[in-house]
């Protein structure tokens, strides 16, 4: 079990922006413990944001037993409730992974190789992606042309920005919070890997994400110190400012806006033809072209998921969805924001950066983008605090 468990964290460690097949054993070796450890649960101390995120997952659900009259993929979509599922139930055994792992020897040994495969991998994606900017040859890919944005291994662009955005987060924070980590990760590293994801990040040219990266890092002093958040946001604007104007033309893409709002219209349109449980997940990617022709909404030409996680929910989920999810990150936040230890000065901040980057993005619909935010999710829910004593 605790070798089904970490084969499951090292293979979200190399595959996040790496290999969609390394991310396909991640819950491969994780479904044993979780159903191992289902009938061990005490859900009497289950916190609200699990409650909520179960609520969601039924709400998924419904949504597309209840709207087969006009369901475009079938039964098909309830398959992605693993995302969410797998991540509820694999708190468990990850908490006793890691509370067995007090007694090992190799303790330190095993959070270090997570770590250094994890930063290691997402840095050499960065590389490869950039290399394809400037030397026309993405090295990991080996497959030579010139690309005008980093989109990393994959060419996946806005899967890999925003999963990048939110990683970045999470790696200031074990800059910031380094002497916390000293015994598994050097400074030396982190500050290495942090300036060329930075630089990753900078040259995907994705202001959704530099907004959400932007927005996320001030949250670091959001709980102690509110003169240094306050401080910190005014400098960051000032960067981001700067950024843009740096930027030019290749951040300034009026006809991509429009499609987006287009996008954004056609979700409030499908919402208002079926209130409570929505189109039906995933199902308003299929049915965006017809919505705009319907409503006469601008680029119609332009179908798609919403390119906001929160005009997704409301179309494909309805209002039934749609609270169970924002109640969930609401849950989620409070949860984390009360939290003392190194989980809760990381955790506010990247949430943060997910609720901001999902304004333009669906990110929470996406597989890419899932397995690094539900396993962040996961990890949270972990007292590593308890475990210890």
């Amino acid at each position: 079990m605790m070798w089904a468990i970490y084969a499951s964290l090292m293979c979200l460690a190399l595959g996040l922006f790496t290999s969609m097949t390394f991310l396909a054993l991640t819950h491969i070796f994780i479904l044993a413990p979780c159903v191992y450890f289902l009938v061990k649960t005490n859900f009497k101390k289950w916190s609200f944001s699990q409650w909520f995120l179960l609520a969601m997952i039924v709400a998924i659900i419904l949504s597309v037993l209840m709207n087969q009259d006009i369901a475009m993929a079938g039964y098909a979509p309830l398959t992605k409730t693993k995302y969410y599922l797998i991540a509820l139930l694999s708190v468990s055994p990850i908490s006793f992974y890691f509370r067995e792992l007090q007694n090992k020897k190799d303790h330190n040994k095993k959070i270090k190789w997570l770590l250094w495969a994890a930063i290691g991998m997402a840095t050499a994606a960065s590389l490869s992606g950039m290399g394809a900017i400037f030397f026309g040859y993405n090295l990991l890919k080996l497959k030579a042309g010139f690309v005008q944005r980093n989109g990393g291994l994959s060419g996946m662009l806005m899967n890999y920005a925003h999963n990048l955005a939110m990683f970045q987060v999470l790696l200031t924070g074990l800059l910031i919070y380094w002497k916390e980590v000293e015994s598994y990760v050097s400074r030396n590293f982190l500050i290495v890997t942090w300036l060329i994801n930075f630089l990753g990040l900078y040259f995907t040219y994705t202001r959704g994400t530099w907004l959400a990266f932007l927005v996320a890092v001030p949250f670091f002093y959001f709980k102690k110190n509110l003169k240094m958040f306050v401080f910190s946001s005014l400098i960051i604007m000032v960067a981001g400012l700067s950024a843009y104007k740096l930027a030019g033309q290749s951040v300034i893409r009026p006809g991509s806006d429009i499609e987006r709002m287009s996008q954004w219209k056609a979700a409030y349109a499908g919402f208002k033809e079926r209130p409570v449980l929505g189109l039906g997940y995933l199902n308003f990617e299929k049915m965006s072209v017809s919505l705009k022709k319907k409503y006469n909404i601008e680029a119609q030409n332009f179908g798609g998921h919403a390119h906001s996680n929160y005009f997704e929910m409301l179309a494909s989920t309805g209002a039934v969805g749609f609270l169970s999810f924002m109640f969930w990150l609401v849950a989620w936040f409070v949860e984390v924001l009360k939290r003392n230890d190194l989980v809760g000065k990381i955790g506010v901040p990247f949430i943060v950066a997910f609720m901001v980057g999902g304004l333009t993005q669906a990110t929470f619909t996406l597989g890419a983008n899932l397995f690094l935010i539900m396993s962040v999710y996961a990890l949270t829910q972990v007292d590593f605090e308890k475990l210890r004593n």
